[in-house]
């Protein structure tokens, strides 16, 4: 569980990737590692009942109280919607 080392910082200055490449590869997780929760939940076989459930490391987890909560999920839609441009 956590952030991946991905490709994307080849769109960041240069100075930037002298200060994130060394953290990155101390603390973040190659793309393999990170695949792997979503390759579980992929390919596993009778995980249908799980559906909809939050996973990490390969296991059903407990999300957390504001990824639960209704009116913080209201708020991310209508700033979502703006930045967008589609409301």
């Amino acid at each position: 569980m956590g952030v991946v080392r991905t490709g994307l910082s080849r769109h960041v200055s240069l100075w930037q990737k002298v200060f994130i490449e060394p953290i990155a590869r101390l603390l973040f997780l190659d793309p393999e590692a990170g695949a792997q929760t979503t390759l579980h939940c992929c390919l596993q076989e009778g995980i249908e009942p799980l559906s909809g459930r939050y996973f990490a490391c390969c296991a059903v987890e407990e999300s957390c109280p504001k990824a639960r909560d209704d009116a913080v999920a209201q708020k991310l839609w209508e700033v979502s919607e703006r930045i967008c441009g589609i409301s």
